[in-house]
């Protein structure tokens, strides 16, 4: 039911014990969402206030925030006149991760991105996801998750927001 797919990267820079510096950029395709590619380039900081700590003997936690700025290029497949094809915009995120102590290989998460545009933040993306992995076989991996995409301004005859169920097989090296 999806023409979409995305390639994403991240580089991070520790500059004390929980604090950090990244860069990250993603590229993505979605025909459903009337959208020919959207690209975006961004840097900014981080903490991590958690970092696999076990807290109360429940398992594993981890949890940071980052803040920064990106540069955000989209080729709609219908443009309207009031449709910006490019836009400098800030970012705020944060990841949540729990590998609880009562199943070995099994993580739940939870992702957020929001990125406002500069020069106005009533247009803005969003990005959610919330599921888990687990562990099956050698490295390999079942992932099942629930991801929500918001765009305030969507290719012309699109929805603003997108609800993705999804069920994959994933390997960790």
């Amino acid at each position: 039911t999806q023409d979409r797919w995305e390639l994403e990267g991240q580089w991070d820079h520790f500059l004390a014990s929980s604090f950090y510096s990244y860069l990250n950029s993603r590229y993505e395709v979605d025909d459903i969402a009337g959208i020919d590619y959207r690209f975006r380039l961004g840097g900014g900081i981080g903490y991590q206030w958690l970092d696999a700590k076990d807290v109360f003997n429940t398992g594993k936690w981890s949890f940071s925030q980052e803040a920064g700025a990106a540069w955000i290029r989209t080729e709609y497949a219908q443009m309207t006149s009031d449709t910006e094809d490019s836009a400098a915009s800030v970012r705020y995120a944060h990841h949540l991760a729990y590998l609880p102590v009562w199943r070995d290989g099994l993580e739940f998460f939870h992702n957020f991105e929001y990125l406002p545009q500069v020069d106005d933040f009533s247009i803005f993306l969003a990005k959610a996801d919330i599921g888990f992995t687990t562990k099956l076989i050698f490295n390999f991996d079942l992932l099942a998750k629930i991801e929500w995409e918001y765009n305030s301004t969507p290719s012309f005859g699109r929805k603003k927001s997108d609800t993705r169920y999804i069920v994959g097989l994933g390997y960790k090296w």
